[in-house]
């Protein structure tokens, strides 16, 4: 039996743990000059196993925590994975039809385009507090790439985990074309 508000809370809670885990690595990292910057991991999940108003609702709650903890624009990063969110949707559709997909493929560039974004602005709007160095930029886009991969394979499959465990996992919902 599916519960679709249940599997909402589910990835909500999921995101946010790891958002606040991704936190406390990054306040380990900053000792060494580094920083992991990952925010595209999270659209994916909330476009796979929710319907489009659980995941739209899902995805302006995680990208609200993500402006929380990176200390960005307020809605920065929820506009951003509302953007990936509606590639992600037709990515979704294209591999539920046979076609061969690769969803970390998408995430990854997700995470490339929305860290290069956040740079642009920062380094023209020359924030003081907030500004990347080109430089800074290259290095914390490496480490963030190294630490995504394993992240974008890993979390989907926590995520269904957990909702098969706590029995939220079921029919997919047909989504209106």
């Amino acid at each position: 039996m599916r519960k679709p508000n249940l599997s909402a809370l589910v990835i909500i809670a999921s995101s946010v743990l790891v958002i606040h885990l991704v936190g406390i690595v990054n306040s380990s990292l900053g000792r060494w000059g580094f920083f992991a910057y990952l925010p595209g991991l999270f659209f994916l999940v909330p476009t796979i196993h929710l319907g489009r108003l659980r995941a739209t609702l899902a995805i302006v709650v995680i990208g609200f925590s993500l402006d929380v903890q990176n200390n960005t624009f307020f809605g920065f990063h929820t506009i951003a994975l509302m953007i990936f969110h509606l590639i992600g949707t037709e990515w979704v559709q294209i591999g539920q039809q046979g076609e061969l997909i690769r969803p970390f493929l998408l995430q990854i560039m997700a995470n490339l385009v929305i860290a290069m974004t956040w740079f642009i602005l920062t380094y023209f709007l020359k924030e003081a507090s907030s500004a990347w160095s080109p430089y800074r930029f290259c290095s914390d886009s490496v480490i963030s790439i190294l630490i995504f991969i394993p992240l974008c394979r890993w979390f989907p499959f926590f995520c269904e985990e957990l909702l098969q465990l706590l029995g939220a996992l079921g029919e997919q919902e047909q989504r209106p074309i």
